[in-house]
């Protein structure tokens, strides 16, 4: 690669990276739950989309390739860290201008309580609903996680039963 042609992936990367960095970090907080360790596997998952963004080939989108990788990333990671062990602190609050702190509050606890259920979930169930709520098609899951559209339709319909139980205080079997 010249030096021109890696001036552009960068910027090609940082342009992909900054656009579809919430979504990546709406994927590491359902995996990380450690504020530090958020940042260690956002980072992991950055080094691994920048790897792997050559070989894009459209054969997706491009949010279902890179949740793809965000994915993966993080089953890799989580399996890495899963003997060490776990709270369910809510992350430091810091206020937004611009909007009543209460309601900033009530959102970051709706949210809160949203990733602490997801933690509830198996790992497949996890990532179905986590697919799902980026708007990922079942087709497009069924890719990613290597099952039929199917079994996506039928998994999905009950991870989402378990976790509205689990977002009302029931206890997931």
């Amino acid at each position: 690669m010249t030096a021109n042609e890696e001036k552009e992936y960068a910027k090609r990367f940082e342009q992909i990276l900054l656009q579809h960095e919430a979504v990546i970090a709406r994927v590491v907080s359902s995996y990380e739950v450690i504020k530090a360790l958020q940042e260690e596997l956002f980072q992991e998952i950055s080094v691994a989309l920048w790897k792997a963004l050559a070989k894009f080939d459209n054969q997706s989108s491009l949010k279902t390739y890179i949740l793809a990788i965000a994915h993966k990333r993080a089953i890799s990671h989580v399996a890495k860290y899963a003997k060490e062990p776990r709270t369910n602190e809510l992350n430091e609050f810091e206020f937004q201008s611009g909007e009543c702190p209460s309601e900033q509050l009530a959102r970051k606890q709706r949210t809160h309580n949203l990733i602490v259920a997801l933690r509830q979930l198996s790992m497949l169930e996890r990532q179905l609903v986590t697919l799902a709520l980026e708007g990922v098609s079942y087709k497009d899951i069924a890719e990613i996680l290597g099952i039929s559209t199917n079994l996506v339709g039928v998994k999905l319909n009950r991870a989402k039963v378990k976790l509205k139980d689990l977002m009302h205080g029931g206890k997931s079997s």
